[in-house]
């Protein structure tokens, strides 16, 4: 979702592929063709109907608009409610790759891997057309059949969101500003759509045994929306988790929305403002931070209704240069206007693709949606308040501390993962287990699972009910053996007391909302079994529900797997106001910033090079923010700094 528009500004290379057929099948095994089919034909009808509805409320109301644009957002009216009010959804405007540490996974990173996409395809959801004849898109997009939605701020927004993801990497561009317009999965490709009737598009692309979607529009959270709404499991909630309870492999990832400062629901303070599928069990929903990790003046703040943690996680949503629909290259730059949650969610879906295919290269299969959803939450960096929290979810997208938890989970290494296709009996005390050796760290326990829909939340309800919108409730007790330590998961969010720490339940099932926990253990003693233990609720239905544990800070048996096979980065590269130069410390003396040039925020080149040491002297006088584009042994490096 997007405060204006932003893009990530640092990202990487591309290449046509298509995940392959034989990958895509193995998939499909999972789902239920004829429950497919079925779901199918249900969002179908109800689109339809919906347009029906649309058509005779514009009628009834001649100042009422299908499409507008406020700014740099473009407004739709999707449907009309039970109660007969107007939904808008709007896009969600307001330098990833470094942020992120995505490129821990490219040619040089400290996993010793070259990871950018390659055979992976995404979807892409958003409101408008994509161009693909842009320089930074070419080859790697490619707008779907019958997708209609067609207006300069939609399609803007489409090809941000496309450019953050995919975007290439343009070494021969005539606009500078080309430098630091890159995809995170450079080498992916994907399939758009507009946003009219995504649910029925989305079950076919699920169906068709692809993995990740991203979402980077929702209710236009103003005061158009009934104030029951914000936080609430509603109908579109529950029709995107009835999708996803069928596709295992398909994980979507939904912006959180730009309105925490302006929204119809102020009296909570910018919290409570999570709304349609933001509010699904089964995303991932992605708020946005600034460069320096700071929480955004924009992003949308939770919990829901019931308490559950969202947004999930966060990442970099500020200040992203981006492409622009008009013109074959033309980018927005990095300015503060170019900025949102949109931004933010595209970045966190292109690292669940390279996530995917970096697994996939190790162990020959991807992992499940709910598997890839607990490493994505376990290994974020924590951010606000300790634990989990209604700012900043699970904490900051580390991509890099997720693509090593996969390197260590082979054979030998400090983490385990375990997809059960067996439950526990659901009698609440019943248990089925894992284990492990403590490396004499501290160790965390995590649970996930892809939920059923849950009871929808309707406005006789009232404003912000706060039963459980769980079906099934799995909970774990992690315990170190010896000396005795037993760590609980945390307990819910209170939407009442939205800024309060999280605290840790005192009992089994001390959380029954969310369906992704997470229990620690601070310090361990080295050689000490652990173990997750892991019950059923009785109140959750009888039949099998597959989940997925991750285990980290096991003892590292395999000499492969030592710390010192992890390599570190090499280079930090600042800026020193005191003497005005750059500086780049190395762990490689040989190494030199080489051919360089710096922009300003309007892509002007004010200063280029080669220099053959490990400093620059910044000869500019004008305060600003400037981008230093530098050449490495493994190719582009950028540097963003203000002076």
């Amino acid at each position: 979702m997007k405060k204006n528009l932003v893009l990530i500004g640092f990202l990487i290379s591309i290449r046509t592929f298509a995940q392959t057929y034989e990958e895509r099948a193995v998939i499909k095994r999972d789902i239920n063709s004829t429950e497919i089919t079925n779901l199918k034909n249900q969002f179908e009808k109800e689109y339809q109907e919906q347009q029906i509805k649309i058509q005779a409320y514009l009628l009834a109301n001649p100042s009422a608009k299908k499409e507008f644009t406020i700014g740099k957002n473009f407004y739709r009216l999707q449907r009309i409610d039970a109660d007969g009010h107007p939904i808008y959804i709007n896009t969600k405007d307001a330098n990833l790759v470094t942020n992120a540490k995505v490129h821990s996974l490219y040619q040089g990173g400290s996993l010793g891997v070259n990871i950018t996409g390659t055979n992976m395809i995404a979807g892409i959801w958003d409101g408008g057309q994509v161009n693909a004849s842009h320089e930074l898109l070419s080859g790697q997009v490619a707008m779907q059949a019958n997708q209609t939605v067609n207006t300069a701020s939609g399609n803007n927004h489409m090809q941000a969101v496309a450019g953050i993801m995919v975007g290439k990497i343009v070494t021969n561009s005539t606009n500078s500003l080309a430098s630091t317009a890159r995809g995170l999965a450079p080498n992916a490709t994907a399939r758009n759509y507009d946003w009219d009737n995504d649910l029925t598009e989305m079950a076919t692309f699920a169906a068709d045994g692809f993995l990740i979607s991203n979402h980077s529009y929702g209710a236009a959270n103003d005061n158009t929306i009934p104030v029951w709404q914000f936080g609430a499991y509603d109908f579109t909630a529950k029709s995107w988790d009835m999708l996803l309870k069928n596709t295992p492999n398909y994980l979507p990832f939904v912006a959180c929305g730009n309105e925490q400062t302006s929204n119809g629901n102020m009296s909570a303070g910018g919290f409570d403002i999570m709304t349609g599928s933001s509010a699904s069990k089964n995303v991932v929903t992605v708020g946005a931070i600034n460069l320096d990790n700071s929480m955004s003046d924009y992003s949308n703040w939770g919990p829901t209704d019931d308490g559950r943690v969202k947004p999930d996680l966060v990442t970099l949503g500020s200040e992203i240069n981006v492409p622009l629909y008009t013109g074959n290259n033309t980018y927005t730059g990095v300015v503060a206007t170019s900025s949102g949650t949109s931004y933010a969610a595209p970045a966190a879906a292109a690292a669940g693709l390279l996530l995917q295919q970096y697994y996939k290269s190790i162990f020959g299969n991807y992992m499940k949606a709910a598997s890839l959803k607990a490493l994505m939450l376990h290994t974020a960096d924590d951010a606000g308040n300790a634990g989990p929290d209604a700012k900043f979810g699970w904490g900051i997208l580390n991509v890099e501390k997720a693509a090593q938890t996969i390197k260590q989970l082979q054979s030998g290494g400090s983490a385990k993962l375990v997809e059960f296709t067996t439950n526990p009996t659901n009698d609440s005390s019943s248990e089925i287990s894992t284990n492990g050796v403590a490396a004499g760290s501290s160790a965390r326990a995590s649970i996930c699972w892809t939920d059923d829909d849950g009871a929808e939340q309707v406005s006789a309800d009232g404003v912000n009910p706060t039963s459980s919108r769980l079906v099934y409730n799995f909970d774990i007790l992690f315990r170190q053996m010896s000396p005795l330590i037993n760590a609980r998961p945390f307990a819910p969010l209170s939407v009442s007391s939205p800024n309060t720490v999280a605290a840790v339940a005192s009992s089994w099932f001390g959380n029954n909302v969310d369906n992704y926990k997470q229990a620690n253990i601070s310090s361990t003693t080295a050689n000490s079994n652990l173990i997750l233990y892991v019950r059923k609720s009785s109140a959750s239905p009888s039949m099998v529900r597959n989940f997925s544990v991750l285990i980290t800070g096991l003892k590292i048996t395999s000499a492969t797997l030592g710390t010192k096979d992890v390599k570190s980065a090499k280079n930090i590269v600042f800026f020193s106001r005191d003497d005005s130069k750059i500086k780049m410390i190395s762990n490689d003396q040989s190494a030199a910033f080489g051919e360089y040039k710096i922009f300003d925020m309007s892509g002007k080149l004010v200063q280029s090079a080669k220099e053959k040491s490990n400093e620059i002297s910044f000869g500019v006088k004008t305060n600003g923010v400037y981008v230093l584009v530098y050449e490495t042994k493994t190719g582009s490096e950028t540097f963003r700094f203000k002076l």
